[in-house]
């Protein structure tokens, strides 16, 4: 294994104010991408940082007019300075399966946990400090780990990996740098079990494209697969003890709930997806058990051959591409006071409504629908706040009776406050 070396600092970093423009692309970065491997470890009220490798990549995805972060979403968000003109030049929100972790039994009562996870960014052309902040239990961002990176570091790796796997083009509306660029990768599908990941793949993007906002918005999408083979179809199943030689990693089971289906394969995941230009990644499973998961800004996995498959896919990519929170409360789930009380989530489609006349989707409440707004069929198909929300039933407001975030069907779409949330997230990944 290549050692890597890389400068720490206490230089102390003094957040700008909002800025009246982006950050000019051509002053600040190059081609390709800086992705920065983490080692996320910890429990509970405790985390660490440690740098796993740093990595040049050949394509970033991005909108090079979007550098900063403007929404307000994710636990974490990471902030990149120049470091010779102390300038805030990228930053991302996101969220990680560590941030899941800390919420469930084994992390409260101290089980230390490790999990890995990546920046991505454009590439520098001189060296830049790296901040991670997290927020606490108000929602208000501290630093956790700072670093610097300087490109010209003979350490950073130029490796390609998996450069045998095939890609294809599902959807080509133009330059990388105006769409978000969506990338498919197929997890437990054999290399004679290609052609089922092609038509897998087609079948649930064609249903993505079905619900709005994106079904107007499909012209500000690119969408490409890369056929990753597997040794052994299908996906770890724990509880069975079925355990598949699957090159993604993605299992059942995730923190002991049946259903959740992720992966902490992040490296393998990462290095694949590299081959072509990203922003969002979804994880194809060759599987016909109910399941999946998405986490905001890191990827959305899916199963392929289950009567719910395209409500999965469509509902874990909400999560992933839009930050969506989880409208149910009555699903079992890991977490344990995943929202405080008292406290506004960051998520777009829930609120805590400690202020009736600022609802995040106000503008679609009518005068003389009351708020708290009864949960009964009167109010079928009214934009409201309906109390039950994001695992409880008490406390949490959602904006409508059913939603694809609420319930296992995607026939009433998204709910008002999930399309607009998903639309001005289309808007600053594309507009120029």
């Amino acid at each position: 294994m290549k050692k890597l070396f890389v400068s720490f600092t206490l230089v102390l970093v003094f957040i700008q104010p909002a800025l009246a423009g982006q950050p000019e692309f051509d002053s600040y970065f190059t081609s390709g991408s800086l992705r920065v491997d983490l080692y996320h470890t910890g429990y509970e009220d405790t985390e660490y940082f440690s740098i796993d490798e740093i990595i040049k990549e050949p394509h970033w995805g991005g909108n090079h007019n979007a550098l900063v972060d403007t929404m307000n979403l994710g636990e974490y968000i990471f902030r990149v300075f120049d470091l010779k003109t102390n300038s805030l030049i990228f930053s991302r929100g996101y969220c990680s399966i560590f941030g899941e972790w800390i919420t469930t039994d084994e992390a409260i009562k101290g089980t230390v946990g490790t999990f890995h996870e990546s920046l991505i960014m454009p590439f520098p052309k001189r060296a830049v400090q790296i901040r991670i902040d997290r927020r606490d239990r108000e929602n208000i961002f501290a630093n956790t780990f700072d670093f610097v990176v300087d490109p010209d570091d003979y350490h950073i790796t130029t490796e390609s990996r998996y450069g045998y796997f095939r890609t294809r083009t599902l959807i080509k509306n133009g330059p990388t740098s105006s769409k978000v660029d969506i990338v498919i990768l197929g997890d437990g599908y054999c290399v004679d079990e290609m052609h089922k990941f092609r038509k897998d793949a087609k079948k649930l993007i064609n249903e993505l494209f079905s619900v709005e906002p994106f079904k107007s918005r499909r012209g500000d999408f690119n969408v490409r697969l890369i056929e990753s083979v597997s040794a052994q179809s299908g996906v770890d199943d724990p509880r069975e003890r079925d355990y598949r030689n699957n090159l993604l990693g993605l299992s059942f089971n995730i923190f002991n709930i049946d259903r959740y289906m992720i992966s902490t394969a992040n490296k393998v995941i990462r290095d694949i997806a590299s081959k072509v230009p990203y922003d969002q990644v979804i994880l194809l499973a060759n599987e016909g058990k109910y399941g999946g998961g998405g986490i905001f800004n890191l990827y959305s996995a899916a199963i392929s051959d289950n009567e719910y498959s395209k409500y999965v896919f469509v509902h874990e990519f909400g999560h992933a591409f839009g930050g969506l929170a989880d409208e149910y409360y009555s699903s079992e789930v890991a977490y344990n006071d995943m929202y405080p009380r008292g406290v506004e989530p960051w998520e777009p489609n829930i609120t805590a409504l400690l202020k009736k006349d600022n609802i995040k989707w106000g503008s679609f409440i009518g005068a003389n629908v009351p708020i708290p707004t009864p949960d009964d069929s009167t109010y079928t198909g009214i934009t409201g706040c309906f109390e039950g929300a994001g695992y409880s039933a008490e406390g949490l407001f959602r904006s409508s009776r059913d939603c694809i975030m609420f319930s296992k069907s995607i026939k009433k779409g998204f709910c008002p406050a999930c399309r607009e949330a998903l639309a001005r997230m289309i808007d600053f990944r594309t507009k120029q």
